[in-house]
């Protein structure tokens, strides 16, 4: 394990996500929850739209070679802008432009997992720093700057549209400069694809739709089930709580799978298994996130939000457990991918998904109330990730059962 990396890694996704933290707070302050609301329902449509417009061919661009991974790039990304493109087509045709916007953060947030994947196989992980701070930095500066001069008057609609129209520009912009820099290796052919794309959109496209959907499915389906308050109110407290995870699996993630890969390209015999190493890391530090998020979101209610965003400590409290097993599981899934163990991770993700649909149709169809639901939704998610996480450690414990695919690589 590199702690110089692991080091990097973490304080450029800190600083990422500390400054789209402190935008939503912002949000909130200035639109009220109902805004608020509005917006991260937005948002997550954007973020999940974006995981998935690629096909998952883009999990080919962390690669031990640059011409490997410049060339999944390249293919991933055409196949990603053509879909954005008739999206965004099918989307006018219906009379529904006001969504145009979503599939613009969509395209925007699949550039940017593509070109840092691509970096992370070059283990550049400053630069990746760079590419995730900044979209977040201007947002925030232009958010301020918008305040000032608009009185505090917003909507979660404009706000979202600002939002998504820089991340767009910069990560498309990060990208094009990456691929003309290296446009000497990318061949003539670079749309067909490598047997290891082809295998990651086999299992990784449903897998990444899933877990997406787990991820996002509760901003967008609570408002419909519970209203923009009541989404609002859940919108902040897991926004802060999943802070932890999404931390840990954008730096610590990409850092343990790049040494999985090289640990199980070789001959499985020589070399440190680092799973225990990142589980024990894993463990201590999302504990200790998760506490430190939970007293940082008191203080802010309590000194600068208002009485109306108490309900907002009672659901953090009720996911605090699920909060840390998906610390754990996020970063500790690499396995069943380099393992070539992806029908582990679908189950998981099915059974996950399964979970939130059942339990907020129940509360749609049975009246279940608000609190209840989220009490169900947290409790199953922790057993489904704690499960999860033993597999990943029962299946790393053992890499001579798995044949050499040379996995990550994107062998051909």
């Amino acid at each position: 394990m590199n702690i110089r990396h692991s080091f990097v890694s973490i304080a450029g996704v800190v600083i990422s996500q500390a400054l789209n933290f402190v935008s939503i707070l912002l949000i909130g302050k200035y639109c009220g929850p109902t805004e608020l609301g509005h917006f991260n329902q937005l948002m997550a449509g954007g973020l999940f739209v974006g995981t998935v417009i690629g096909l998952r061919l883009d999990s080919a661009c962390l690669a031990a070679d640059k011409a490997l991974a410049v060339r999944a790039m390249m293919s991933s990304s055409s196949v990603a802008t053509l879909i954005s493109l008739a999206l965004a087509v099918t989307t006018m045709a219906a009379g529904h432009p006001e969504y145009l916007p979503v599939l613009g953060l969509a395209l925007g947030v699949f550039l940017q997992q593509a070109l840092c994947a691509s970096l992370i196989s070059e283990r550049k992980y400053t630069k990746i720093a760079v590419i995730r701070f900044l979209p977040n930095a201007m947002f925030a500066v232009f958010f301020v700057g918008l305040m000032a001069v608009s009185s505090g008057k917003c909507t979660g609609t404009s706000v979202f549209n600002i939002y998504c129209w820089i991340f767009l520009v910069l990560s498309g912009a990060f990208a094009a400069g990456y691929l003309w820099s290296a446009r000497g290796m990318i061949p003539s052919a670079f749309m067909k694809f490598s047997s290891l794309q082809i295998q990651y959109a086999k299992y990784g496209f449903p897998i990444i739709t899933l877990n997406s959907f787990v991820i996002y499915a509760s901003g967008i389906l609570i408002p419909i089930v519970f209203g923009n308050r009541d989404a609002g109110i859940f919108a902040l407290a897991y926004r802060v709580g999943f802070f932890p995870a999404s931390l840990l699996s954008q730096s610590l993630g990409g850092v343990f799978r790049r040494d999985l890969v090289d640990y199980f390209a070789n001959d499985k015999k020589t070399g440190t298994n680092p799973s225990k190493q990142f589980f024990i890391m894993l463990t201590l530090t999302g504990f200790a996130l998760v506490a430190a998020c939970y007293a940082g979101l008191e203080l802010i209610i309590n000194l600068k939000m208002g009485n109306d965003w108490d309900p907002s400590m009672t659901v953090y409290a009720i996911f605090v457990p699920n909060f840390i097993s998906t610390v754990i599981y996020s970063s500790m899934s690499q396995v069943f991918v380099v393992a070539n163990r992806q029908k582990v991770e679908l189950a998981n993700q099915i059974a996950n998904a399964l979970l939130i649909v059942v339990s907020l149709a129940m509360a749609q169809v049975f009246g279940v109330s608000f609190i209840h639901t989220l009490v169900l939704i947290s409790l199953g998610g922790t057993v489904i990730t704690c499960v999860g996480t033993y597999q990943a450690l029962k299946i790393s414990a053992q890499p001579a059962a798995y044949p050499v695919r040379r996995p990550g690589l994107g062998a051909s």
